[in-house]
């Protein structure tokens, strides 16, 4: 199992550029403009030494420290800012490692970054040109012996000056994969958390699944396949296919399954099922999920309204004729109440 895994984050890392070698979505004039090499050292606690990542199996508290060597190959000063990660899960069902975000999910006990003390003079650091320095990042064990893996990244990235920015137009970096482990395993699992329905950002609606893997390890070759029907029904009227899906340990997502055009006001259900061939499972692993949910009035109409995309100034124009129907009938009202005739005496 071991071994399945680590030659899927090795390939996997690179074919992603989340590989120490491999940097992320690097433009031909980035290159030259941010001449960055990161190279991290192999750890005593290294599990399999050819690994091109972090992936060590120590005791709960212990201590060592991840070096990694910063190579500036350019002729020019360069300035380079390092942040830790925890892994998460696009909604496109990929696993990500670049994600600085601190919202994880309920699930992960032990965050990454909460075990890694990068030293505040290596978060943003000034390299000579032409020169290559090692740096060593703290890292302490939860004290708490766990199963399953802490995974996350080492993120390195060029600050870079505007005028280049505008010329290559890309995020430049490297992101080091750091797999921590107490050496007992844990296998991936899912669950659907909530179904519900929400504006599309290219307008319209969408039926939003939440995916949780409360488990801690990474789950692999997936194929997520999402239908939904009118509840009590079978004809499927939208539907949405993840392949090469991955979930990161101890994460969700949200499979967004688009609804194009109007959507009628009434009771839904979800259909998803998740087929995994991660080699982790002695056989092929299903998991099959059913929700219930329902659409307003008022959000049918809502959604229904974004979907045409109608412009804003559409939207003042009607505003405004219904203002000026508004004052012509309070005109004349107020005009028929004064043409009444006065009561005789």
């Amino acid at each position: 199992m071991r071994k399945a895994l680590t030659g899927w984050l090795a390939s996997g890392l690179m074919i992603l550029g989340l590989g120490m070698m491999a940097p992320k979505m690097v433009h031909a004039d980035a290159v030259k403009a941010v001449p960055l090499s990161v190279v991290p050292i192999t750890n005593e606690y290294q599990v399999n030494k050819a690994t091109m990542f972090y992936d060590l199996e120590m005791k709960p508290g212990q201590h060592t420290e991840l070096q990694m060597k910063l190579i500036n190959n350019g002729k020019s000063p360069l300035t380079v800012r390092v942040r830790d990660t925890a892994t998460s899960t696009t909604d496109a069902g990929q696993i990500d490692y670049t994600n600085l975000s601190t919202r994880y999910d309920p699930t992960l006990k032990y965050p990454l970054p909460t075990l890694i003390k990068i030293p505040k003079q290596y978060q943003e650091i000034k390299m000579p040109a032409e020169t290559t320095a090692t740096y060593h990042l703290p890292l302490t064990m939860p004290k708490q012996q766990f199963a399953g893996i802490i995974l996350g990244g080492i993120r390195v990235t060029p600050v870079v000056n505007q005028t280049v920015k505008r010329g290559i137009g890309n995020t430049y970096g490297y992101t080091v994969a750091v797999r921590l482990s107490n050496g007992i395993d844990q296998l991936p699992s899912l669950r659907l958390k909530q179904v519900s329905v929400g504006s599309a950002a290219s307008g319209g609606a969408e039926v939003r699944a939440n995916i949780q893997n409360p488990k801690a390890n990474l789950l692999n070759k997936g194929t997520l396949a999402a239908r939904v029907t009118k509840q009590g029904q079978n004809r499927t009227l939208k539907s949405l296919t993840l392949n090469s899906s991955s979930v990161a340990p101890n994460s969700n997502f949200t499979a967004r399954v688009p609804w194009n055009g109007s959507i009628a006001p009434g009771d839904y259900t979800l259909h998803a099922t998740y087929t995994s061939n991660d080699l982790k499972f002695a056989d092929q692993k299903v998991w099959h999920f059913t929700k219930n949910f329902h659409v307003s009035t008022v959000q049918a109409a809502r959604y229904t309204l974004s979907a045409m995309h109608i412009p804003w100034w559409a939207y003042a124009i009607m505003i405004a004729i219904l203002l000026l129907l508004i004052v012509l009938i309070w005109l004349l009202l107020k005009r028929r109440k004064g043409a009444k005739p006065s009561a005789s005496a």
